[in-house]
């Protein structure tokens, strides 16, 4: 069976996806990974052999700190977006950009809950540096 012809439209789809993951400093598997799928599915995205689900593309504008909009549309607005700053992951360590793109994909609940725990770690750390008595507890 002859491969399928990749069309203009999924190639430049994929092309916005690369460079998106990219400037936040992310590789194919660490996006991968984010997204729980294949490396190899998330490089036929990037390639333009296939397409995302609405859902996986929805995670994915949430890693990249974007919109549908600048993905989908026939002249996007990257270059703009890294311009005007809109996109600062750019300028975080991979650990961070990590964090970031695990954090965007949580669902309302998860964040809370992780909110709550680094609050209380950062109150924790915060009665050490200033030295209260109660912060051996």
């Amino acid at each position: 069976m002859p491969k399928r012809k990749c069309s203009d439209i999924n190639q430049n789809v994929g092309r916005r996806l690369k460079q998106y993951r990219v400037a936040c400093g992310l590789t194919q598997e660490q996006v991968a990974a984010v997204l729980n799928i294949n490396r190899t599915t998330y490089t036929k995205y990037e390639t333009g052999v296939s397409e995302p689900s609405h859902e996986l593309l929805r995670q994915i504008v949430e890693i990249y700190g974007t919109d549908f909009n600048s993905i989908l549309a026939e002249r996007g607005s990257f270059e703009h977006d890294v311009f005007d700053m809109k996109m600062p992951m750019y300028n975080l360590t991979r650990d961070e950009q990590q964090l970031i793109a695990f954090y965007r994909t949580m669902d309302d609940i998860e964040k809370r809950q992780v909110d709550e725990v680094l609050n209380s770690i950062v109150e924790e750390r915060n009665r050490r540096l200033i030295g209260y008595p109660d912060a051996q507890k």
